[in-house]
């Protein structure tokens, strides 16, 4: 792309953005903590902000640079990244509501032990949130399912055995949970 291509992509993008978000200019200078005037130059083509800034504006519109520069409909994007993360925290709500549901059937129902249902929903939920990381999350999100999903069986395993063994659990899960990270960022580096 040549630089006045960017330059008229970035003017439209921002404009069309701010515009998805009800906001003046001065409301976007203010988020941005730039001034009204600097937006206003960036939307009539006549300056561009520096790499910092574009990433700084990206973050705000939850949007990648190279979106904000591209000639694509970024107020599409946005939306879709928002939907995203709806639909993920939907999946995991439902998957705590629903052991909540199975623990008051057990506890209703007088089953010893009905507690024991309580990890399953940070176990299931820790598998959810993998699973759309995966999709479409940094891999921070991924680390994070990942942890909990190593600590939930250790709690479960630990429920279930004598807890004599308890150090021993947390020492294996705590290990495994700090082995993870290097073969999480060897497998991103690698894509």
């Amino acid at each position: 792309m040549r630089e006045e291509e960017i330059r008229t992509n970035f003017a439209k993008n921002l404009y069309s953005l701010r515009k998805s978000k009800g906001l003046s200019q001065a409301q976007l200078a203010d988020a941005l903590n730039y001034t009204y005037k600097a937006i206003s130059k960036w939307e009539n083509k006549e300056t561009m902000p520096d790499i910092v800034t574009l990433t700084s504006i990206g973050e705000y519109f939850d949007i990648s640079v190279d979106d904000l520069i591209s000639n694509r409909n970024v107020v599409k994007i946005s939306n879709r990244k928002k939907i995203q993360k709806r639909i993920t925290l939907s999946s995991v709500s439902i998957c705590f509501f629903v052991i909540a549901i199975i623990y008051l059937v057990l506890l209703l129902c007088d089953v010893k032990n009905s507690y024991i249902a309580i990890p399953f929903a940070f176990l299931t939920s820790g598998i959810v949130l993998l699973v759309f990381s995966c999709l479409w999350f940094k891999k921070i999100f991924v680390f994070i399912s990942v942890s909990s999903i190593i600590w939930s069986i250790a709690i479960i395993a630990m429920l279930f055995m004598n807890f004599t063994y308890f150090w021993v659990v947390m020492i294996i899960a705590g290990v495994i949970n700090l082995g993870f990270y290097p073969f999480l960022k060897i497998f991103y580096e690698g894509k």
